[in-house]
């Protein structure tokens, strides 16, 4: 079956894939190079796309993080805040213990799209994916909701998993 990614969900998915291309070029080791690059280059393309963006260590390109790891988001002329287009947590436990508090927060929030970036095992993606599945259509609130999941694979650290859901 292939997924049916919207146009931005196509060009998030470039940025990760352009990323792991970049993490391998300059040999980033660590969770925390990796966090901050990846968060950039998805703020990035929030710029890009003529959106405010925020997200934490970045005083000097974006706005400070704010609820969430990266926010999306548009003002009025007076600052008032008039859209989320795009909420985004990360988290690199490979436990889905410790993936599922980040990814509870996206079920909660208010945006147009929410992106989950997460790491697995190869052979755990798949279960994964269910258990993301599971918490959507568990959560009793904010239908038609629509979530991107990218899931890095631990054990070839060459890829990422893509997937979308939709609260129904």
């Amino acid at each position: 079956m292939t997924e049916n990614f919207d146009e931005i969900e196509k060009r998030i998915i470039k940025v990760l894939d352009d990323f792991l291309i970049e993490a391998e070029e300059n040999k980033y080791i660590g969770n925390k190079i990796w966090t901050n690059r990846l968060k950039e280059s998805i703020g990035d393309l929030g710029i890009e796309l003529n959106y405010e963006v925020a997200i934490g260590g970045f005083l000097d390109k974006f706005e400070r993080e704010w609820l969430y790891d990266i926010v999306w988001y548009q003002e009025d002329p007076y600052n008032r805040l008039i859209r989320i287009p795009l909420i985004v947590e990360s988290e690199w436990d490979r436990n889905y213990l410790g993936i599922k508090y980040d990814f509870e927060k996206l079920l909660i929030g208010n945006a147009e799209k929410r992106l989950m970036i997460c790491q697995s095992k190869s052979n755990q993606v798949e279960r994964l994916f269910i258990k993301f599945k599971e918490a959507i259509n568990t959560f009793e609130e904010n239908y038609n909701d629509r979530f991107l999941i990218a899931i890095f694979d631990s054990d070839t650290e060459s890829n990422f998993y893509y997937k979308t859901f939709t609260k129904h």
